[in-house]
């Protein structure tokens, strides 16, 4: 089934799932297209398990179902960096905004990127901080290609942050190497921009 959002506004991906645990579908692909970004996001799910992918990737996931991409961190021979919104549903968000912009699910890791990528969007008059104990995060990752000045900034708790580095870090290939960006448990990425509170549903974090 598919469904549209206006001005990059996501519709409510809880009743989405709770629809199709509800109704016993064994998988269902929610899309949602941004209307003026060109992007947009896919929701695939089997059961408890849902990941959500950046619509121009969808085909490169189809194939293969959420339980499989969450735990195997693969779909047949494409590497991936799954990224959990129940731990870092602000991290979830600024990806998820990205998407809609239109910027890429599929990454190439380039590590010598990463000074000059990071300087032309975290550390750029792109990114205002407003609240104490908070850091900046970007999408697409400093440490790839596809990062830099193009790329969607976003407020976020440190802990979501060193969250990030903790669970992701060994997920990365090798430089050189395409990997592609999945969300699990979008349900719970945050409705809006940071605003002072941590809502993550779990903040235990490997550092």
């Amino acid at each position: 089934m598919g469904t549209r959002s206006k001005g990059g506004l996501l519709l409510p991906v809880v009743a989405i799932v709770a629809v199709v645990a509800v109704f016993g579908v064994d998988k269902v692909i929610d899309t949602v297209t941004g209307v003026f970004g060109g992007g947009g996001t896919e929701i695939i799910a089997e059961g408890e398990f849902s990941i959500m992918v950046s619509s121009a990737d969808e085909k490169k996931v189809k194939s293969c179902q959420a339980r499989q991409v969450i735990q195997q961190k693969q779909c047949n021979n494409l590497k991936v960096v799954v990224i959990d919104a129940k731990k870092m549903p602000y991290i979830g968000r600024g990806i998820r905004e990205a998407w809609e912009s239109g910027l890429p699910g599929l990454l190439i890791m380039n590590r010598a990127n990463e000074d000059v990528n990071r300087a032309a969007s975290c550390r750029s008059k792109r990114y205002q901080r407003n609240y104490q104990g908070t850091s900046c995060d970007e999408y697409p990752m400093a440490p790839t290609d596809e990062g830099g000045e193009n790329a969607h900034v976003e407020e976020v708790p440190k802990r979501e942050n060193l969250c990030q580095g903790g669970t992701v870090r060994w997920q990365y290939p090798k430089d050189g190497d395409k990997f592609l960006v999945v969300i699990s448990n979008p349900g719970s990425i945050a409705p809006q921009s940071y605003v002072g509170v941590d809502i993550a549903k779990d903040q235990i974090c490997p550092t």
